[in-house]
């Protein structure tokens, strides 16, 4: 299995920071290691980076907001954006039905609505990514006959040691070497080769095309009429 100290070696050997048969200092392993972490995060951020979309549930409570990361109510890795959400009827039984919740791009939208306290099946949600934990809002309240889901992207792994192994499918291992030369040569004040760039370009397009999800375009009913459709009420006018 490839470790993380690995992929630092073979990236420092790539900008010529470390030549072949050289040992990697501690210090220059724990300051690649920090890169490393800091790369993958920002990689966290971009949907095609992620491979993977995980679908958390909990039963309703009949509150209005539910707290999403490492201790929330969704106890999963704090999200930055909510992919899909969804409420359930009959969880557990052989027959159960999902109502679609909509996803809210922003406080602006969910301030729009009037009545906030209206008990009901849910529609949607508005998610506020605050830090440590999020907070994800729903509206009409969902009562406790519901289970409520949620769907957001895999945490890509964060290392702690340099001897950790890199647990992810086998096109990121690429990525993830071109990559972080690309990262680590401001460090050591040396510009990256035109051939390294284009490797990098090209292993992470290869991430991307492999991570790629093209949804079904859905169009609201009241767009295929004269009439307006109001997404707050769920009815044109």
């Amino acid at each position: 299995m490839t470790t993380a100290v690995d992929l630092i070696t073979l990236a420092l050997k790539d900008i010529g920071a470390l030549g072949i048969g050289q040992a990697i200092s501690a210090e220059d392993t724990a300051d690649a290691l920090a890169t490393l972490n800091m790369m993958l995060g920002q990689w966290q951020g971009e949907r095609l980076s992620v491979y993977h979309l995980v679908d958390t549930a909990i039963p309703s409570t009949a509150k209005q907001t539910y707290t999403i990361g490492t201790g929330g109510d969704f106890n999963v890795q704090r999200p930055i954006k909510i992919n899909a959400a969804y409420a359930r009827l009959n969880a557990g039984s052989s027959t159960p039905i999902d109502y679609p919740v909509a996803i809210l791009d922003s406080r602006e939208d969910y301030s729009r609505i009037a009545l906030k306290s209206l008990q009901s099946f849910p529609a949607w949600a508005y998610y506020d990514p605050a830090f440590p934990l999020g907070n994800l809002t729903f509206y009409p309240i969902p009562d406790s006959t519901f289970q409520l889901h949620i769907v957001t992207m895999e945490a890509l792994p964060q290392f702690s040691t340099p001897a950790q192994q890199v647990n992810l499918p086998p096109e990121y291992m690429a990525a993830i070497r071109y990559n972080l030369g690309l990262y680590l040569a401001p460090s050591y004040q040396l510009d990256p080769q035109r051939s390294l760039v284009g490797l990098a370009l090209n292993a992470k397009r290869v991430v991307k095309r492999m991570n790629s999800q093209i949804p079904a375009m859905t169009m609201p009913r009241g767009l295929g009429s004269k009439q307006r459709f109001n997404i707050y009420s769920g009815s044109n006018y």
